[in-house]
Protein backbone atom coordinates (compact mmCIF):
# COMPACT_ATOMS: atom_id res chain seq x y z
CA UNK A 1 0.00 0.00 0.00
CA UNK A 2 1.44 2.79 -0.92
CA UNK A 3 1.68 6.38 1.28
CA UNK A 4 -0.61 9.17 1.24
CA UNK A 5 -0.74 11.91 2.63
CA UNK A 6 -3.75 14.31 4.18
CA UNK A 7 -3.76 16.28 1.54
CA UNK A 8 -4.34 13.40 -0.62
CA UNK A 9 -6.91 11.90 1.25
CA UNK A 10 -8.63 15.29 1.05
CA UNK A 11 -8.98 16.06 -2.15
CA UNK A 12 -10.14 12.24 -2.80
CA UNK A 13 -13.32 13.43 -0.65
CA UNK A 14 -16.31 15.18 -2.88
CA UNK A 15 -17.20 18.92 -2.70
CA UNK A 16 -19.24 19.66 -0.36
CA UNK A 17 -19.99 23.46 -0.51
CA UNK A 18 -17.65 24.75 1.64
CA UNK A 19 -15.27 26.02 -1.44
CA UNK A 20 -16.41 29.56 -1.12
CA UNK A 21 -15.51 29.35 2.78
CA UNK A 22 -12.39 27.38 2.26
CA UNK A 23 -11.42 30.58 0.09
CA UNK A 24 -12.22 33.25 2.24
CA UNK A 25 -9.92 31.13 4.78
CA UNK A 26 -6.86 30.75 2.49
CA UNK A 27 -7.22 34.39 1.79
CA UNK A 28 -6.77 35.22 5.27
CA UNK A 29 -4.31 32.91 5.74
CA UNK A 30 -2.38 34.63 2.61
CA UNK A 31 -3.31 38.22 4.35
CA UNK A 32 -1.63 36.78 7.89
CA UNK A 33 1.49 35.32 6.28
CA UNK A 34 2.02 38.83 4.12
CA UNK A 35 1.85 40.66 7.44
CA UNK A 36 4.06 38.66 9.31
CA UNK A 37 6.66 38.78 6.27
CA UNK A 38 6.64 42.81 6.03
CA UNK A 39 6.60 43.03 9.84
CA UNK A 40 5.18 46.30 10.51
CA UNK A 41 2.57 45.93 7.67
CA UNK A 42 -0.89 45.73 8.89
CA UNK A 43 -3.95 44.82 6.68
CA UNK A 44 -4.53 48.43 5.89
CA UNK A 45 -0.95 48.53 4.56
CA UNK A 46 -1.91 45.51 2.47
CA UNK A 47 -5.11 46.51 1.36
CA UNK A 48 -4.00 49.51 -0.63
CA UNK A 49 -1.16 47.29 -1.78
CA UNK A 50 -4.09 45.28 -2.94
CA UNK A 51 -6.53 48.03 -4.04
CA UNK A 52 -9.27 46.62 -1.88
CA UNK A 53 -10.24 50.24 -0.78
CA UNK A 54 -12.80 52.18 -2.74
CA UNK A 55 -12.24 55.96 -2.90
CA UNK A 56 -9.06 58.34 -3.19
CA UNK A 57 -10.27 59.65 0.42
CA UNK A 58 -9.56 56.34 2.37
CA UNK A 59 -6.58 55.95 0.41
CA UNK A 60 -5.18 58.93 1.15
CA UNK A 61 -6.10 58.12 5.35
CA UNK A 62 -4.52 55.54 4.87
CA UNK A 63 -1.47 56.99 3.29
CA UNK A 64 -1.30 59.34 5.66
CA UNK A 65 -0.82 56.94 8.33
CA UNK A 66 2.19 55.03 6.65
CA UNK A 67 3.85 58.24 6.23
CA UNK A 68 3.39 58.47 9.75
CA UNK A 69 4.04 54.94 10.89
CA UNK A 70 7.64 55.28 8.35
CA UNK A 71 8.27 58.00 9.75
CA UNK A 72 8.28 56.82 13.25
CA UNK A 73 10.10 53.39 12.61
CA UNK A 74 13.02 56.09 10.98
CA UNK A 75 13.25 57.88 13.79
CA UNK A 76 13.20 55.24 16.14
CA UNK A 77 15.82 53.43 14.30
CA UNK A 78 18.35 56.45 13.77
CA UNK A 79 17.95 57.02 17.62
CA UNK A 80 18.61 53.12 18.63
CA UNK A 81 21.79 53.62 16.33
CA UNK A 82 23.17 56.63 17.98
CA UNK A 83 22.58 55.45 21.00
CA UNK A 84 24.45 51.94 21.10
CA UNK A 85 26.17 51.91 17.96
CA UNK A 86 28.28 48.67 18.80
CA UNK A 87 27.45 46.10 20.63
CA UNK A 88 30.52 47.14 23.37
CA UNK A 89 28.73 49.96 24.01
CA UNK A 90 25.80 48.64 24.70
CA UNK A 91 27.81 45.76 27.14
CA UNK A 92 29.27 49.05 28.62
CA UNK A 93 25.63 50.53 29.42
CA UNK A 94 24.73 47.39 30.43
CA UNK A 95 27.32 46.80 33.14
CA UNK A 96 27.03 50.78 34.01
CA UNK A 97 23.09 50.33 34.97
CA UNK A 98 23.84 46.87 36.67
CA UNK A 99 26.38 48.33 39.07
CA UNK A 100 23.93 51.38 39.51
CA UNK A 101 20.83 48.99 40.24
CA UNK A 102 23.19 46.88 43.03
CA UNK A 103 24.24 50.31 44.66
CA UNK A 104 20.74 51.45 44.50
CA UNK A 105 19.37 48.45 46.38
CA UNK A 106 22.49 48.70 48.73
CA UNK A 107 21.34 51.94 49.81
CA UNK A 108 17.37 51.28 49.77
CA UNK A 109 18.47 47.98 52.27
CA UNK A 110 20.26 50.35 54.66
CA UNK A 111 17.85 52.89 54.63
CA UNK A 112 15.42 50.41 55.49
CA UNK A 113 17.75 48.92 58.04
CA UNK A 114 18.42 51.98 60.01
CA UNK A 115 14.46 53.15 59.77
CA UNK A 116 13.61 49.80 61.69
CA UNK A 117 16.22 50.32 64.25
CA UNK A 118 14.31 53.77 65.18
CA UNK A 119 10.87 52.10 64.99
Amino acid sequence: MAHRSLLDTESDRPDDGRSSARDAIMNELITAIEVIKSNYATREDLAIINANYATKEELAILSGKVDVLASNLLAFQTHAMQTFATKAELADAVYQLTWRMAGFTIASISATAALMRYL
